[in-house]
């Protein structure tokens, strides 16, 4: 994705493309250019782009907060300042000046950049040709974070001041004055910290304009007003300036520089002050971004894609690295279940010659061996749980309402007969059958029951809605899906007792509980 930058100069545009830490110059144009075909020409579709402004008609207003400590408070009395002040300007901006201390910041810079319809118009041709614009800045944002800090300050000479002298400030938060020599003009700049105070274009007209006098001139200019205004004071003079201008010529260099008051620090040349400044964008403050946020709708959607498309990408390795990580340890699981069961027929093996060395007896030996046999078989045979559930599953979803309270599991003992010994005589192992001992008596002689492998007995209880005979129903078409499978239910509880003999009772308005006790039984086949 290309990114540009856009300066709007009070005469001139000026495109450069922006790559890493450079700036390269792509097309400038003046004020006769139309945007839209002039954007077209020069930028592809898609691209991102941020808006510098280095125009003259910038409009700075000191103003003194009461000390807050609540961040948000102190937002909201600026915003309502910053709207009485300039109503009527939609681009502005307030900056908090850094207090240096332990206290909060009460001074600030309420800013209003000039030339709104201008801007309109490139904002719009930009939108126009579907470029993610990222936000607009004025150009001595990006001054400020160029400025040097901690750099060795001239001693006064002030004969006139008295007493002791007062203790330094931190050099970080020194007042500096910036001059830069820019296309549109001298740019100068009141800088505290890393944050712009304040801001003046000087015009020049044509490069022999711009010459030692004339920047002398505007520098004393700017600093006399500063001082007027409250700010700067006397304890920041000579005033610590810093400079990058165009000059070769050492002799008007050397005059800049000895002018008793400024504390010139340094002065660089620089050819192309645009070039030099742009790259500072990525770190530039969102304090300083004077653009509406509806203005950046497209480039915030784009941030929010590429950050969900990145996320789905680390998503997506994350679930790859899940899915190998549990293929691995199956893998290995199956491996260890594959060792233990070949662990175990050896065990056995070895076991099975252990009896016969043992007994000496073969007869007894054998014995002993088709007892182990027929008890693994047993086990086998036996249905586990989670059979016993799916069956009881299956069932409850062809009769919905009915509510599970409670399940419990039994299995039947198994039978161990001693070598030479009689069989035990079976032990009874089933569900509870309730038998008319009448009808048994009448009944012809049935076969002899099967063992039973499995029992699951529950309670469950049926909704409160339904009526004596609907809840009979619900509970008869219950015990037909039990029935199958090889399954047999048996009703032990029945929701509603049928007993002619039992003295039936309730109250008026109320609905007692309705449950009803079943068993399942899992025969031999």
């Amino acid at each position: 994705m290309l990114d540009f930058a856009l300066v709007i100069a009070q005469q001139s545009v000026h495109l450069y493309r922006l790559s890493g830490a450079r700036a390269e110059p792509v097309a400038a144009a003046g004020l006769d250019v139309d945007p839209v075909a002039w954007i077209a020409a020069h930028m592809p579709a898609r691209g991102n782009c941020s808006l510098v402004s280095d125009i003259m008609d910038e409009a700075y207003i000191r103003n003194v907060l009461p000390p807050i400590w609540l961040a948000g408070t102190r937002q909201q009395l600026l915003q309502r300042r910053l709207l009485q002040q300039m109503r009527d300007n939609p681009y502005r901006a307030a900056v908090l000046v850094p207090s240096g201390s332990w206290r909060p910041p009460t001074r600030v810079s309420l800013i209003g950049m000039g030339q709104s319809e201008r801007i309109a118009q490139w904002l719009a041709a930009l939108t126009a040709h579907h470029i993610r614009v990222k936000g607009l800045w004025p150009l001595s944002a990006l001054i400020a974070l160029e400025v040097r800090q901690k750099l060795p300050r001239r001693p006064r000479t002030d004969p006139l001041v008295q007493g002791p002298p007062a203790p330094p400030e931190p050099a970080s938060l020194r007042p500096t004055l910036a001059l830069v020599a820019t296309p549109a003009g001298l740019r100068q700049v009141l800088v505290r910290g890393k944050t712009p105070l304040f801001s003046r274009l000087a015009l020049s007209v044509g490069e022999s304009s711009l010459s030692a006098a004339f920047v002398l001139a505007e520098a004393r200019r700017t600093v006399q007003y500063l001082i007027s205004q409250e700010w700067l004071g006397s304890a920041d003079q000579p005033v610590a300036t810093q400079m990058w201008l165009p000059f070769d010529d050492e002799q008007a260099l050397a005059e800049v520089g000895s002018d008793p008051a400024l504390d010139v620090q340094f002065i660089e040349g620089v050819t192309d002050a645009y070039a030099r400044l742009l790259p500072r964008l990525k770190s530039a403050s969102a304090q300083l971004q004077f653009l509406p946020e509806e203005s950046r709708t497209q480039w915030r959607a784009a941030q929010i894609a590429a950050g969900a498309k990145y996320g789905g990408i680390a998503a997506l390795a994350l679930a790859v690295l899940w899915s190998a990580d549990l293929l691995w340890l199956s893998w290995g699981k199956r491996n260890l279940a594959e060792e233990q069961l070949a662990r175990a027929a050896a065990i056995n093996q070895q076991a099975s010659q252990e009896v016969l060395r043992a007994k000496g007896d073969l007869s007894q030996a054998g014995l002993a061996v088709a007892a182990v046999q027929a008890w693994q078989q047993t086990i086998a045979a036996q249905p586990d749980q989670f059979a016993g559930l799916q069956h009881l599953a299956g069932a409850l979803r062809a009769a919905p309402g009915v509510e599970v309270q409670k399940i419990s599991w039994t299995l039947p003992r198994v039978q161990v007969q001693a070598a030479g010994a009689p069989p035990a005589p079976p032990q009874p192992f089933g569900c509870p059958k309730v038998v008319d001992a009448a009808a048994a008596a009448a009944a012809p002689a049935a076969e002899a029951a099967k063992p039973a492998l499995a029992l699951l007995s529950f309670s469950a209880a049926l909704p409160l809605a339904l009526t004596q005979r609907q809840a009979l129903q619900l509970q008869d078409g219950l015990l037909a899906g039990l029935n199958t499978g090889g399954w047999s239910a048996f009703l032990l509880k029945s929701t509603v007792t049928l007993d002619p003999v039992q003295v039936q009772t309730g109250t008026l308005g109320e609905v007692g509980a309705r449950t009803l006790d079943l068993c399942l039984e899992k025969v031999a086949p």
